[in-house]
């Protein structure tokens, strides 16, 4: 029986990985944002030197997740061309969740893990996301795997098996140093408990720890010289409110880019499978604590999270192993009928609900910014000797669409915006000359943290000052247009009113 339950979990969990691909292709249509445009900027470029210099100096990034998107953008130079890594790391890693759970636990809680995992609209967005974050999830899946077998067998291949997929996660993702420092910590914690005091030896532990602390340096060092994100981690601010509201958005963020339900059965089947864990093994319980743990406190007080700022993406690294243990919510009670048929209900409902939302997700669902349609809407109304203006980080992800002359750019400050309108407005004739401002915002992309921390409306306050800022200059806004955290301006000197009555007649149809 045992061998026909992990057949059956087996055939269960491909079928899942191989429909988890035309249904990402299905969901690819939609408009491609700063960060997706960002990622084909550095992998077009012709050599995978060059990739690799690009994402050390421009972001700086590790190349490993782009040096795919290379090749895949040279098969197919398109918004499904930039996405299909993500979609095809995504189904292996359905696969390595599958294997993680069977590891920790067995085949029917890996089989549950792998459901929960694919089927949370937030980790399934980079799904269809051309960014490195499904990589990312199943280096973390892998890495986790042979960590636990090695600390459990202490064989040179697992220990040589883990480092190569932790070194896999740290040349994909800068944060995933937070990831290996918590396994690590966990690697001691499970090689002192695990095993005999006779057969207890640190020593493998200890040279894959220097291998990978060594790496980090020198790379963290690198980081730092090529002008990356450097701050200080304050432990001190762990027990402030905030900071642990953050970190509890950061656990459950996948969750809350659908709705306060899905979020609540999450907590449950977390709680649940936590318990069953406890009970079970308490070892396990606090090795795979540690591992969660520690990554998600680090990363919050490294990123300066706050409530209205949970990217949750930022702990998708984690999320492989979360889903092992709200998976194991089945176990708690496993003899008792009606704690089964709970246990069954909570999962198939959580499933249930991301499903329903996966499949009837719209073109813009998993969109972060529509420039496709504003730069369309530009484009069919632009006229030669027209000025176009974009501000801050806008240009990638506006010049991956636009075929037009070049834009002016400018910081995103409303009164710099304004002066730099203004003046390039001056030199010309004010009564038919005009200038098209686009104006773009990154909201909280948790639609569930962005409604009750009103953080949609910081774009339209940004907005309402670079408006006020441009009447201060005498310039009339005679026309906007709003689409997915991206609006488009109308501006002229003259009034509108008289911008039309002096408009040249229209041509003959």
């Amino acid at each position: 029986m045992p061998g026909r339950t992990q057949r059956l979990c087996g055939v269960a969990v491909m079928a899942l990985a191989l429909g988890s691909v035309p249904l990402a292709m299905n969901h690819m249509s939609h408009s491609i944002w700063h960060d997706e445009a960002q990622s084909h900027f550095f992998a077009s470029q012709s050599t995978l030197g060059k990739v690799t210099t690009q994402t050390l100096t421009v972001r700086p990034y590790p190349p490993l997740f782009f040096f795919a998107l290379h090749y895949s953008l040279r098969l197919r130079d398109d918004e499904m061309g930039l996405r299909l890594p993500s979609a095809l790391f995504g189904a292996l890693s359905i696969i390595a969740v599958f294997l993680l759970g069977a590891t920790l636990v067995d085949c029917p809680t890996g089989t549950i893990a792998a459901f929960l995992f694919v089927l949370t609209p937030g980790a399934f967005r980079y799904f269809v996301d051309g960014d490195a974050y499904t990589l990312v999830m199943l280096a973390s899946a892998l890495s986790t795997i042979y960590l636990w077998k090695a600390a459990h067998s202490n064989a040179t291949g697992h220990w040589v098996a883990y480092a190569a997929f932790a070194l896999l996660g740290l040349g994909t993702h800068t944060l995933f140093l937070f990831l290996v420092g918590g396994q690590l910590l966990a690697g001691v914690f499970l090689v002192a408990t695990a095993r005999p005091v006779a057969q207890r030896s640190f020593k493998r532990l200890a040279a894959v720890g220097g291998l990978l602390a060594s790496v980090t340096l020198v790379w963290t060092l690198y980081y730092v010289h090529a002008g990356g994100d450097s701050r200080p981690i304050t432990f001190s601010t762990v027990p402030e409110f905030s900071t642990v509201v953050s970190m509890a958005g950061m656990l459950a963020g996948p969750q809350s880019f659908y709705g306060l339900a899905q979020i609540l059965l999450w907590g449950a089947l977390l709680a649940l499978g936590a318990a069953a864990l406890y009970r079970d093994s308490r070892r396990e319980f606090w090795s795979i604590a540690i591992m969660i743990g520690a990554p998600v406190v680090t990363v919050t007080l490294f990123i300066k999270l706050t409530l209205p700022f949970v990217a949750y993406r930022y702990s998708l690294m984690t999320f492989p192993l979360t889903c092992v243990v709200a998976a194991c919510c089945w176990k708690l009670w496993p003899r008792r009928r009606l704690a089964r048929v709970v246990a069954a209900a909570l999962i198939l409902a959580y499933c249930g609900a991301g499903a329903a939302f996966i499949v009837s997700a719209g073109v813009n669902t998993f969109g972060y910014q529509d420039w496709r349609s504003a730069v369309r809407y530009l484009a069919e109304r632009f006229t030669a000797g027209d000025l176009v203006l974009v501000t801050g980080d806008t240009p990638l992800a506006f010049a991956y669409y636009w075929k037009g002359p070049e834009p002016l750019r400018s910081t995103s400050s409303p009164q710099e915006i304004s002066a730099a309108l203004a003046q390039a407005l001056a030199t010309r004739d004010a009564i038919t000359s005009r200038a098209w401002v686009l104006l773009s915002n990154y909201a909280n992309e948790s639609l569930l943290v962005g409604r009750y921390t009103e953080s949609m409306r910081r774009g339209e306050v940004w907005e309402r000052d670079v408006a006020q800022a441009m009447e201060s200059r005498s310039l009339h806004i005679c026309e906007t247009a709003a689409f997915q955290r991206v609006t488009v301006l109308e501006v002229r000197l003259s009034s509108c009113q008289q911008s039309l009555n002096n408009a040249p007649p229209m041509p003959p149809k």
